[in-house]
C-alpha cells in the first residue's frame, strides 16, 4: 500500500513538471531587494562610576559591564547593588532582561525588577536611564565572577531587537581597611578616637563583627550580617576618627571609604571627613594613643557653626604640619543653605600645633565671607542617603597642580556630589616623608545625626 501511495506521488510530480515544460508561454521575471540597516533604537551610553564602582561600554551585540564587588554581607548573600549600565533609547518600549544561569547568582533585580532566575520587563520612555542593579550572590567576591546575559527591545508590538551583555565582578582592593566579602581585614596599624560634644570618649569608633551586626542594621533590617566600623552613635553633636601612617613620596594621593548608615534623623548630618598630611608630635600610631589622640573638635572649640555654618562634631588633630580636612556633609543643600554655598563639601586648611588651639584657612571663608573660614558648601550636586545606602567617598589631592578633588557617589541610587579645588596661594604642597591620614564622621548640625559606618578604606599614592 505504501509503495502504491509513492508511485502515485511520482507520477503526479511528473506530470505538473510536463505541464509546465509544455506550456506554450513561459514568462520570466527579475528583480532587486533593497536592504537597509537598521537603527537600533536603544544605543549605551558608555560610562562609569565616579569612585570606580562600576564601567560599561557598548559592544557590538550589546554592552559590557566591569564592576567592583562592594557588597553587603546578608543572611541570604551577599548583595551588590551598583550602577549596570546607562541606555539612551530614541523611542519608547519595552525591556526584558535576564540573566544567563550560574550557580554563583542567587536572585538579581534592575530598577526594582526581578531579571532572575525568571526574565522581567519594564517599560522606558525616551531619553537616558540608569539601571541599577541590585545582585545577590551566594559567594563572596574573592575572585572574578564573569556573568553573561540578554535583554530584548521592544518599541512597538511585533518587532523586538534582541542584544547580549556580560559583567565582570571584581573583588575590590584594599590596604587599609576591608569589611568586605566575608573579610574583616585591618592592613594597617591604626588608632581610633571619638568625641562626644567636645569631651573624649572611648565608646566609639566601635567595630560589629559578623555576630555582633545585626546591633548596627537592626534599624532596617535583621538579616544583615555586614561588619561595619561604627563612628557615631545615632545621636547630635558627636564625632568619630580612625588614623593610620603611610610614607607619601610626593605623587597624587587618593583616599577612598565605603560608608554606610542604618538610621538617622530626617534630614541627616553630617557626613565623613578625610584627613591629608598630619604629622603629630604630642601622639602617634600606636596601641598607647587608642582613644587618647591629642585633638580638640569643633564643638569644644567655637561650636558646631564654625568654621563652617554646616559641619557638625569634627575631630582636629594636633599636628605639627599644617594639614587638609575634607568633609562630605549632606546636610549642605538638604537641610541648609546659604548665599555663595552651592555644594556640600567642606575644605579646611588647619594648623593645630598645641592640639588645643587651632586656626582654620583661608580666613574668611573665599565664597561665604566673613564670619567663617575655608571653603564652606563647595562644588556641585547634593543628595540625602538613606539607611543601608553605601556612599562611597574619594578624593585625591594632585601636588603638580596643587589641586584637591572629591566626589561622593551613592551606590544605591547614582546621585552625587562633587568639588575641584585649586590650593595655590593657600597651601604648599608637602614633601616625601611619612604623615598620618584619616578618615572620620561627624553629627550634630541643626540637632540632625546618622550613625554614620565604615565598610572600605584605601589608600593610593
Amino acid at each position: 500500500m505504501a509503495r502504491t501511495r509513492w508511485l502515485l506521488a511520482v507520477a503526479l510530480m511528473l506530470i505538473a513538471v510536463a505541464d509546465i515544460v509544455l506550456a506554450d508561454v513561459v514568462f520570466n521575471y527579475k528583480g532587486q531587494v533593497s536592504i537597509k540597516p537598521t537603527n537600533s533604537p536603544i544605543t549605551v551610553v558608555p560610562g562609569q562610576c565616579p569612585c570606580g564602582c562600576s564601567s560599561w561600554s557598548q559592544t557590538i551585540n550589546g554592552f559590557t559591564t566591569t564592576i567592583t564587588a562592594y557588597t553587603l554581607s546578608t543572611t541570604s548573600g551577599y548583595v551588590l547593588t551598583t550602577p549596570l549600565v546607562i541606555f539612551n533609547t530614541a523611542t519608547g518600549g519595552t525591556l526584558t532582561m535576564t540573566l544567563s544561569p550560574n550557580t554563583a547568582v542567587v536572585n538579581d533585580y534592575v530598577n526594582g525588577t526581578r531579571i532572575y532566575p525568571t526574565p522581567g520587563s519594564f517599560s522606558l520612555g525616551v531619553g537616558n536611564y540608569l539601571l541599577i542593579q541590585k545582585l545577590t550572590l551566594g559567594i563572596p567576591v574573592n575572585s572574578t565572577i564573569t556573568l553573561s546575559g540578554q535583554y530584548n527591545y521592544t518599541p512597538t508590538p511585533g518587532v523586538t531587537f534582541q542584544y547580549s551583555f556580560s559583567e565582570t565582578i571584581n573583588p575590590p582592593s584594599a590596604n587599609v581597611m576591608n569589611l568586605l566579602n566575608g573579610l574583616q581585614a585591618f592592613y594597617v596599624q591604626h588608632v581610633y578616637q571619638g568625641d562626644n560634644g567636645g569631651t573624649p570618649t572611648n565608646q566609639w569608633p566601635v567595630y560589629y563583627g559578623p555576630s555582633t551586626a545585626s546591633q548596627y542594621w537592626s534599624p532596617i533590617s535583621t538579616s544583615i550580617n555586614q561588619p561595619v566600623l561604627d563612628m557615631t552613635p545615632s545621636q547630635g553633636t558627636t564625632a568619630g576618627a580612625m588614623f593610620w601612617s603611610e610614607y607619601y613620596s610626593g605623587g597624587s594621593v587618593t583616599i577612598t571609604l565605603v560608608g554606610t548608615l542604618s538610621t538617622g534623623s530626617s534630614p541627616v548630618a553630617d557626613g565623613f571627613e578625610i584627613y591629608l598630611f598630619l604629622n603629630p608630635t604630642k601622639w602617634s600610631i600606636s596601641p598607647r594613643y587608642n582613644y587618647t589622640i591629642k585633638y580638640i573638635s569643633t564643638s569644644g572649640w567655637k561650636g558646631t557653626n564654625y568654621p563652617s555654618p554646616v559641619e557638625g562634631d569634627v575631630i582636629l588633630p594636633q599636628s605639627s604640619s599644617i594639614y587638609i580636612v575634607v568633609q562630605w556633609d549632606p546636610y549642605w543643600q538638604t537641610g541648609y543653605t546659604t548665599s555663595g554655598a552651592t555644594g556640600q563639601w567642606n575644605v579646611w586648611i588647619v594648623t593645630n600645633s598645641k592640639g588645643n588651639n587651632p586656626s582654620v584657612s583661608p580666613s574668611p571663608s573665599p565664597n561665604l565671607g566673613s564670619g567663617y573660614a575655608g571653603w564652606d558648601g563647595i562644588g556641585s550636586g547634593a543628595f540625602q542617603p538613606s539607611p543601608g545606602d553605601y556612599i562611597c567617598i574619594t578624593v585625591t589631592y594632585n601636588p603638580s597642580t596643587n589641586t584637591l578633588s572629591g566626589v561622593a557617589y551613592d551606590l544605591n541610587t547614582g546621585q552625587s556630589a562633587s568639588f575641584t579645588l585649586n590650593l595655590t596661594g593657600y597651601y604648599t604642597p608637602p614633601s616625601s616623608s611619612t604623615y598620618v591620614f584619616g578618615v572620620g564622621a561627624a553629627t550634630g548640625t541643626g540637632g540632625a545625626y546618622a550613625n554614620w559606618g565604615v565598610v572600605y578604606v584605601n589608600y593610593q599614592g
